[in-house]
């Protein structure tokens, strides 16, 4: 052999890595020592390997030790003796490479997956991406706080089976969670969030579970979804909530009544229906100006309030007419909310005696069949009857 065909040998040599030769019979004569193959690997290599007269281009993992080939195999006959030659390429760099790749792709597939998942609901309440976070992280159940300024309790939004919603005392205990640090630990759960918006506190907490994906946890963008779809939540009840509240007293506006009127209604098994007007609103403005009539407005909305739960809706009709609405009660249960009301504006008024106010009140009650418009004149009719007989008895001067 020429020193050529040595530099040649040397230089192909390097180029493929390494060469198994074996009889037809499977027994290996020649392996080259750059060529690592384990037990297993070996076994692996002898079941899968060609039939003795194929030619082909081939792929052999050793999962072992991390190897991945390309193997080409040919067979030659050499004075009457068959060899099966294998030429071994080691590509396993490039195999990790294109995993690292795929997996870099499956993640992106999942974070965009999900990202569309938590998107296409932000019209819906700002909890519901509980479900879908929860699963996504691998995480057993899931815990989110909402804090609003003033109100005296916290919102609490489970998920494990299934989203629960509740109100929950605001207590010092309870105020921690507010401050706590991302991925702390408390209480059993990971903190994934806490953050402030301009007026409200929240923060979300993940319980581990056997499958919970720590890099998904831990995701910005998975982090980022998730406070934006929260936030845009607070901001659209912010806004329903101003487009159906009375600024100046928080009861449901005329326009909320209106979109209600028709299909909530007309037909519950029974209904009472409650009108109040203020007596001499006017003259306060114009004696002592609009604050203190808002001042008296405001007192007067208090008592409403007083009556209000599941069944009994209140409005602020407009200046200084208000009406509730009570479905599906008694008439025991009707007077029981006048009477509730009655006691509310009698102790305003012992609290505010240089400046007590009177409401003139009618009430109607009915069981179906009941014509809703018919009902509402002739509460308003005992109501305005009312504001007579109160001011001759009181000698308020009339509107």
């Amino acid at each position: 052999m020429t020193a050529v065909d040595e530099a040649i040998k040397e230089f192909v040599k390097d180029r493929v890595g390494g060469v198994i030769v074996n009889y037809g019979s499977g027994e290996i004569c020649y392996q080259d020592s750059r060529i690592e193959l384990s037990e297993k690997g070996r076994e692996s290599w002898e079941r899968r390997r060609p039939l003795l007269d194929e030619r082909r281009t081939w792929e052999f993992t050793d999962a072992d030790i991390g190897k991945y080939y390309r193997v080409e195999t040919a067979s030659i006959t050499v004075e009457d003796t068959i060899y099966q030659c294998h030429l071994f390429t080691d590509v396993s760099d490039y195999a990790t490479l294109f995993q690292d790749i795929s997996d870099y792709s499956r993640r992106i597939s999942d974070m965009s997956d999900f990202q569309k998942s938590i998107l296409s609901k932000l019209s819906q309440e700002y909890d519901s991406f509980l479900p879908e976070l929860t699963e996504f992280c691998g995480a057993t159940d899931a815990i989110l706080y909402m804090e609003q300024d003033g109100a005296g309790y916290i919102r609490k939004s489970t998920f494990g089976t299934r989203l629960n919603r509740m109100n929950v005392d605001q207590t010092d205990t309870l105020e921690n969670i507010f401050s706590v640090e991302r991925f702390d630990f408390s209480d059993g759960y990971y903190c994934f969030l806490c953050e402030k918006t301009e007026d409200q506190k929240y923060s979300l907490f993940l319980r581990r579970g056997p499958f919970f994906n720590e890099e998904y946890f831990r995701d910005a963008s998975v982090y980022n979804v998730i406070r934006l779809y929260i936030e845009n939540g607070i901001l659209r009840e912010k806004i329903l909530y101003e487009s159906e509240h009375d600024a100046l007293t928080g009861l449901y506006n005329k326009g909320k009544f209106l979109s209600m009127k028709d299909m909530n209604f007309h037909h519950p098994d029974s209904i009472a229906i409650f009108n109040f007007d203020v007596n001499n609103l006017k003259q306060v403005n114009d004696s002592l100006g609009h604050e203190a009539g808002d001042c008296m407005i405001r007192n007067a909305a208090l008592t409403i309030h007083s009556i209000e739960q599941d069944n009994v809706l209140a409005f602020r009709m407009g200046g200084d007419e208000f009406l509730a609405i009570a479905l599906n009660i008694t008439e025991e249960e009707t007077e029981e909310i006048y009477s509730r009301w009655q006691k509310s504006l009698d102790k305003i008024n012992s609290e505010k005696e240089d400046a007590p106010i009177t409401i003139a009140s009618g009430v109607e009650y009915a069981q179906l069949p009941f014509s809703l418009d018919s009902l509402m004149e002739k509460a308003d009719e005992k109501m305005y009857q009312n504001k007579i007989e109160m001011k001759k008895k009181l000698g308020l001067p009339d509107r």
